[in-house]
């Protein structure tokens, strides 16, 4: 299996995290047209009340305000990761917040279930990787109280 080592592991992921913060951007402008396109009447998800259609352009921006902040977040905490410091509440603070926008935009994509079934598994899968960070992040918070005893004791 191919071995990087972990700065280069690193620099990667920060280009990644930029990219990906540049294409929400990008798909932001372009959400009006593409979503009045799914939701008129011959599109996919045509036959949408007014209420419905408001309340899906309100959760893609959600969306998407929440993916920036959690790409923001995970930005900040492999700045973190670069200069060592891992096993800081600063980074337990980080990991915290970037779980809660996989949470909530897991519970906003369920939510536009009477659009789409796939929002239903897209969602769901946002909350199991909202749930799984925030085990990471317990896991890294207990290892950080351990740090810090350790420390105290020396």
């Amino acid at each position: 299996m191919l071995k990087i080592n972990r700065n280069l592991s690193v620099a990667i992921s920060i280009v990644m995290t930029v990219i990906m913060f540049v294409g929400v951007v990008i798909l932001a402008f372009y959400a009006p047209s593409y979503l009045s396109f799914l939701l008129d009447e011959g599109g996919a998800l045509g036959g949408v009340t007014p209420f419905q259609r408001a309340f899906v352009y309100i959760a893609v921006y959600a969306v998407a305000a929440l993916m920036l902040s959690g790409l923001a977040l995970l930005f900040a905490l492999l700045l973190l990761v670069r200069r060592g410091k891992v096993f800081t509440p600063a980074a337990v603070e980080l990991i915290r917040y970037i779980s809660w926008c996989l949470i909530l935009i897991g519970v906003i994509l369920i939510s536009l279930t009477f659009c789409s079934v796939a929002a239903l598994f897209v969602g769901a899968a946002a909350l199991f990787v909202g749930l799984t960070v925030r085990v990471v992040k317990n896991v890294i918070e207990a290892a950080v109280f351990l740090k810090e005893e350790n420390d105290l004791t020396v």
